[in-house]
């Protein structure tokens, strides 16, 4: 049996690699005081679903189940949205050079990829702004039922924009120092599995892995490491339920 020694480094890099993610989850949805427990389900579910369903179209029952846990809408978008953002962030620290120095040119994923970055960015700067000026000039032009919507509509993007300002006061940092570190710890993992496996694992496979998180087009790297993730996830989903059965059964 070709090289024991790795399974038990596999596994210890898979713990780190999500205690990272689920670390800077916990970071962007640190103000609603979640207990360890239910954000540690949550986590585990909703990045199950993420694996299972192709494209990261999991995200909306990520934002679903932050939504019914939160009950509020806002929070449930918003901590989804920053959470791609910071990842999209580092990401593109690899992918941008990686494009112009080995490819000669941004593919599509990376385009995407920025414009979705700079898209958020772009709102985010702007909003203050705008929303100053549209403030003022609604109440002192329109009195009408029309201009009273326009201004509770824009209260409540105010409020949307107050969230964002909170959170990544003075925590931006440590969400973007783990998701680095999650991604570095990823290309570990990945080389182990391609050691594993007997296939050679570079920068150039690991930009391949990464597109092919948003494509039909599955490495071989990718499937193996997607399927022990989905494997151990949906045990511990089955643990948790087990535990939360038992402790209904005592109450």
């Amino acid at each position: 049996m070709k090289m024991l020694y790795l399974v038990p480094l596999f596994l210890t890099g898979l713990f780190v690699v999500h205690a990272l993610k689920m670390m800077r989850f916990y970071l962007v949805l640190l103000e609603q005081k979640i207990s360890v427990k239910e954000f540690l389900f949550l986590y585990i579910k909703t990045t199950f679903i993420n694996l299972l369903i192709p494209f990261k179209l999991g995200e909306v029952y990520r934002i679903f189940c932050v939504v019914r846990f939160t009950k509020c809408l806002q929070i449930g978008i918003l901590s989804v949205v920053l959470d791609r953002f910071f990842d999209t962030f580092i990401l593109l620290l690899f992918l941008i050079p990686y494009d112009l120095v080995i490819l000669h040119g941004l593919t599509w994923m990376t385009g995407i990829l920025l414009v979705f970055l700079l898209f958020v960015m772009l709102l985010y700067r702007m909003f203050e702004p705008t929303y100053l000026y549209l403030n003022e000039y609604m109440i002192r032009n329109s009195k009408s039922k029309r201009g009273i919507f326009i201004l509770s509509a824009m209260e409540m993007l105010r409020e949307w924009y107050d969230y964002i300002k909170d959170l990544i006061k003075g925590r931006q940092y440590l969400i973007i120092f783990c998701s680095a570190l999650g991604w570095i710890t990823e290309f570990g993992l990945l080389w182990l599995i391609s050691r594993y496996d007997q296939t050679a694992f570079g920068l150039t496979e690991f930009a391949d892995y990464i597109q092919s998180i948003f494509s039909s087009e599955k490495n071989h790297v990718f499937i193996i490491y997607n399927h022990f993730s989905m494997y151990i996830l949906f045990a511990l989903i089955l643990i948790f339920l087990c535990f939360r059965f038992l402790g209904r059964r005592k109450k």
